[in-house]
């Protein structure tokens, strides 16, 4: 599918949510997929782009880094975009492998959650 494909709006898992340790619940809202949408591309429902992995973990741990774990926001993100964490890691290792490879960088640099990343939490 194209970048910003409309019909790809239905593959984000709107199910999708984990609960912090006080009970609030979090979840990506309708914008955040429109967001995530119009600048990404799905292969297939089961099948996002790398580049669309990087950027939903992008936005969510920007909006819930303060009150989720770095595993929950993966978690969040998996089942957002309906894979598993294993598979949602990989692909955000790759992404880290071709933009340090093509920016000239170090792979922890361009990783937009690196193993190592702290939260509020």
């Amino acid at each position: 599918m194209q970048t910003g494909d409309p019909q790809a709006l239905r593959f984000f898992n709107r199910e999708a949510s984990v609960t912090t340790n006080d009970g609030q619940r979090c979840a990506l809202s309708e914008a955040d997929f429109r967001d995530l949408n119009a600048g990404n591309y799905w292969h297939n429902r089961e099948d996002p782009s790398t580049w669309l992995c990087a950027a939903t973990v992008s936005k969510t741990a920007g909006k819930f880094r303060a009150v989720l774990s770095r595993a929950q926001i993966i978690e969040l993100c998996a089942q957002t975009l309906n894979l598993t964490a294993n598979k949602l890691e990989s692909s955000l290792d790759w992404n880290a492998n071709y933009m340090a490879f093509h920016d000239g960088m170090s792979v922890e640099e361009t990783h937009v959650l690196p193993r190592e990343y702290h939260t509020g939490t």
